[in-house]
């Protein structure tokens, strides 16, 4: 256990140091090339990567599919009068913005910045970036109206999120490598004094607990408990591994 232990506070190191963009349950690391800013990595086993043009221009390459480019600009027209109940929009700054795809227009309404959080509102004052979808059987998926839609292209927010420079973040949590590390401690111990364990909580119970001797009962149960243990402690460390910061 001590070595698994070890392995584990390596592989956390190095995922936790490992910052990047999250995008579908994946880390994408930038780096510059030639003016510009890529994300990449990989999604699903698949090669992706986004690209951040000089000109905040983004394209985003998943497999050999190609998605983009995409373009925005500020236009304080498109800023509705009031959300779609009527009410005036708050938050602390609103933009006006228009975002194309080629020549296709993908959205026009405005970003409200709400100070740790954006909301995005279209033109006519309806929440923007908000639908549910549904995965069939055979991992179609459709938004609310049956139309099938394509996982890997970007939504609005992701693009906006990317041209104003995201917030890097990482995978892995220490806690939880301090959490399957205190349950790899505790079955040690378990087994390096469990007769003693076992004696001393008797001792709450019966005279002359010192003398009393394990059944084959508690002997198969504490088998059945240090082999649980461990592999409740991998699970943590692997869940660990995939939380978000």
């Amino acid at each position: 256990m001590a070595v698994m232990v070890l392995a584990f506070a390596v592989i956390y190191a190095v995922t936790i140091a490992r910052e990047g963009f999250a995008y579908e349950d994946a880390i994408l690391v930038p780096k510059q090339e030639n003016g510009n800013t890529v994300y990449s990595g990989k999604i699903q086993g698949e090669q992706a990567s986004f690209t951040v043009y000089a000109d905040k221009t983004v394209e985003f390459r998943y497999g050999d599919k190609l998605y983009g480019p995409y373009a925005v600009r500020e236009d304080p027209s498109a800023i509705p009068d009031a959300d779609e109940e009527g009410q005036p929009l708050g938050g602390e700054s609103v933009t006006g913005v228009e975002l194309r795809c080629g020549e296709e227009i993908m959205f026009r309404g405005c970003v409200v910045d709400y100070g740790n959080d954006s909301w995005l509102y279209n033109e006519d004052g309806s929440l923007a970036d908000i639908g549910f979808l549904t995965a069939s059987w055979n991992g179609i998926v459709t938004d609310e109206n049956g139309n099938v839609m394509d996982q890997m292209e970007p939504s609005v927010s992701t693009i906006l999120d990317l041209m104003a420079g995201p917030e890097l973040t990482h995978k892995g949590e220490w806690t939880a490598w301090f959490g399957g590390t205190c349950i790899c401690i505790l079955t040690a111990l378990s087994i390096l004094f469990a007769d003693e364990l076992f004696r001393w909580e008797l001792s709450f119970q019966i005279r002359n607990a010192d003398k009393a001797e394990p059944s084959d009962w508690e002997i198969a149960g504490r088998y059945i408990a240090w082999t649980a243990l461990p592999v409740m402690a991998v699970i943590l460390f692997i869940e660990g591994l995939q939380w978000l910061a």
